[in-house]
């Protein structure tokens, strides 16, 4: 037999934090920043897009939720962390270059990927200088500052033309434990 009314009301956008979503950017304006981002990164996308797709982490979700609780996670989940997103992709048919775009809700950079052809050559970039332009782009497009994150790993995929590299960091103070507010 369900609870009172009360209860289910007020434990709703708890046990389901998607409800709560400040959606201070819907699907239209969320493109629109998305194509200023290729723009400004000296992209021209003339070519086919899919449908935008809201999503989001779910791993991510799940270990917060977890780990910090559900009532915490969700302020996490509203803030401090880019969970929720609307995605776009822009590719041309037939070919392999394509471009994925990811903004939250707020409207921040949330994910940004540029896959090309593994024939495709690059110019040569050292593992300094690879570094050097990823810690820049953390502070000019994601806006976070590299010293405040731990750095975790690189890694390198040397194709035929270039090498590829991934630079991981993370956040310096655990999201869990840092202590609750309210």
């Amino acid at each position: 037999m369900p609870g009172p009314p009360g209860i289910s009301v007020r434990n709703f956008y708890r046990a389901f934090p998607e409800a709560s979503i400040d959606f201070r950017v819907g699907r239209e304006d969320a493109q629109v920043l998305a194509g200023r981002f290729l723009a400004g990164q000296g992209y021209r996308v003339e070519a086919t897009g899919r449908p935008p797709r809201f999503s989001f982490d779910d791993e991510a979700k799940t270990f917060l939720e977890r780990e910090a609780g559900l009532e915490r996670a969700n302020r996490l989940m509203g803030t401090r962390v880019r969970l929720w997103r609307w995605g776009y992709r822009w590719f041309r048919p037939q070919q392999k270059e394509e471009y994925g775009v990811e903004i939250t809700p707020a409207g921040e950079l949330a994910g940004f990927r540029h896959e090309i052809p593994e024939e495709a050559a690059r110019p040569a970039a050292s593992a300094e200088q690879a570094r050097a332009l990823a810690e820049d782009f953390l502070r000019t497009r994601m806006h976070r500052d590299p010293a405040s994150l731990e750095f975790v790993e690189e890694s390198d995929q040397t194709r035929p033309h270039r090498v590829d590299r991934e630079f991981t960091w993370k956040e310096r103070d655990s999201i869990c434990a840092m202590p609750p507010t309210g």
